[in-house]
Parts: C-alpha cells; sequence; structure tokens
C-alpha cells in the first residue's frame, strides 16, 4: 500500500492484517466470528461456498483438522472505499502443513473482498470473500 494511507486505509489494513493473524493462529473461531456477517454472506473457496457464521464454523473445524502451522502473509492490499461499502483487493501467501502426510506447501492467492460498514466510520464486516486459485511457490 502506498505510504500516505488514509485513516480508513490503516483501519482496513489493520482489519485484514488481524484476520489473516487469527487465521494463522488458528485462534477459536469466536474470535473470528465478528469480522463476518452472518446474513447476506458468501465465502467463496476453492473448496466450499459459506453463507453463514454455522457454515464459517464447520469450514474452520475442517481446516483445522486438515492443516497446522498455517501462516498468512499480506502481500498486497489495495482498498477501494465507496460510503459504506469497501472492496478489496488482497494477494496473500499461505503457507501450510497438511495433517495428512506432513508436507509443508506455500500458495500465493489473490482474492476480492466486500467489507461493509453499517453507517459510515462503523467497524466493517466481511461480506462477500472470494477466494482466487492458489499458485504454488
Amino acid at each position: 500500500m502506498p505510504s500516505e494511507q488514509t485513516g480508513s486505509d490503516r483501519e482496513i489494513a489493520e482489519f485484514v492484517q488481524r484476520w489473516f493473524d487469527l487465521l494463522s493462529e488458528h485462534a477459536p473461531v469466536e474470535e473470528l466470528l465478528p469480522f463476518v456477517a452472518d446474513e447476506g454472506l458468501v465465502m467463496a473457496f476453492p473448496e466450499r461456498t459459506l453463507y453463514s457464521h454455522a457454515d464459517f464454523v464447520d469450514w474452520y473445524a475442517a481446516v483445522g483438522v486438515a492443516f497446522s502451522d498455517q501462516s498468512h502473509t499480506v502481500e498486497e492490499l489495495t482498498p477501494h472505499e465507496d460510503g459504506t461499502r469497501i472492496d478489496l483487493d488482497v494477494r496473500v501467501v499461505w503457507t501450510a502443513k497438511s495433517s495428512a502426510d506432513g508436507v509443508v506447501s506455500s500458495f500465493r492467492i489473490n482474492q476480492k473482498w466486500q467489507l461493509e460498514r453499517s453507517t459510515p466510520g462503523a467497524r466493517p464486516l466481511i461480506v462477500d470473500y472470494r477466494v482466487g486459485e492458489p499458485a504454488a511457490i
């Protein structure tokens, strides 16, 4: 991101970084749910699309079983804010160890997010989260 960030850009960068930090730590799901809308949610991963908190809880548990030692490094973040909606282009490197065979893999992944605020200046929520195809690195 440019060095001359607005206050809103910093807030969004901190939101995104905190999200990925929690995923990397495999924090309790209760710490992640406040980032995600429960109604009107679309989280499209290559393996599954989620539409609610219940879907997210189920998906998160499955990922926690399938992978360990995860890390998420944000390489690029471009926000476009328009009133209460923020569109984000995110590029992240995800590294994880497969629980099935112990193999550690790293992937570069482009994502498109849409955050919504209930009112201008309110804390944003993820309402649309689309994960592109992972590219091995």
